[in-house]
């Protein structure tokens, strides 16, 4: 009698836990067994980003940005146009920003920001050395305002910035903008080489892409002189 009574309770168990998987989980427990997982599983939320960027990653909005007007050039004014790849952009170990509140500012798509890393205009969201620059300039007497203008892509080889390449159009568009703000551009800083390094691109090409670059600047109004940064080689082969 005791066995029979244990297999019909065994059955019916059976029964009940089959029933209600086949009838799509609409029985108890299984409907609270489900949400229990969904609440135990589910994915944190991503937190929004206060970052936005263009389709080639370059930063173009920061929230914590303060805008300011931008301020008027005078021959005591520096208008840096940054150019170049990793070490050129938001790459940086270290975060700055501007010790002289509006007088360094990042111009980026004819407005102005207080400098503070990272800078609009370039790739990544770390760190920089330009509004380091900007506050030394500053901070030595040579200048009374620094006008920041990065156009710096990490992992760019030469090629790219040449007649013909996809950042050419990004260079003379930038530039452009700079002018219609009423700034002449003082100097060009160049910060690239480590990528075509790794390409094995050879000295004479890469002579003839850079000089395409600095042509196309001067097509477009920029007389300033070009410096361009020698990097330490460090860590691995590659860099």
């Amino acid at each position: 009698m005791r066995k029979a009574i244990a297999v019909g309770l065994v059955a019916l168990l059976a029964m009940y836990f089959l029933g209600g998987m086949s009838a799509r989980h609409e029985i108890f427990p299984w409907p609270q067994l489900s949400q229990l997982r969904k609440m135990v599983g589910a994915e944190k939320a991503v937190a929004p980003s206060r970052y936005t960027f263009d389709d080639k990653e370059r930063l173009i909005g920061d929230e914590s940005k303060t805008a300011v007007t931008c301020p008027t050039q005078t021959d005591r004014t520096a208008v840096l146009l940054i150019l170049g790849q990793s070490n050129a952009a938001n790459e940086g170990g270290q975060r700055y920003r501007s010790n002289y509140g509006a007088r360094v500012v990042n111009a980026f798509d004819k407005q102005c920001f207080i400098a503070a890393s990272p800078l609009l205009g370039s790739t990544d969201t770390k760190g920089e050395y330009w509004t380091l620059l900007g506050n030394k300039l500053i901070a030595s007497g040579q200048n009374d305002s620094v006008i920041l203008a990065p156009l710096a892509y990490s992992g760019s080889e030469v090629a790219r910035w040449a007649t013909g390449g996809d950042l050419n159009p990004v260079l003379v568009d930038t530039t452009k903008q700079l002018q219609d703000s009423g700034y002449r551009i003082t100097s060009v800083l160049w910060v690239q080489g480590e990528k075509d390094l790794v390409m094995s691109t050879t000295a004479d090409a890469y002579q003839k892409r850079f000089m395409s670059m600095v042509d196309t600047l001067r097509q477009h109004g920029v007389a300033a002189p070009v410096y361009i940064s020698i990097a330490s080689k460090c860590l691995e082969p590659s860099n």
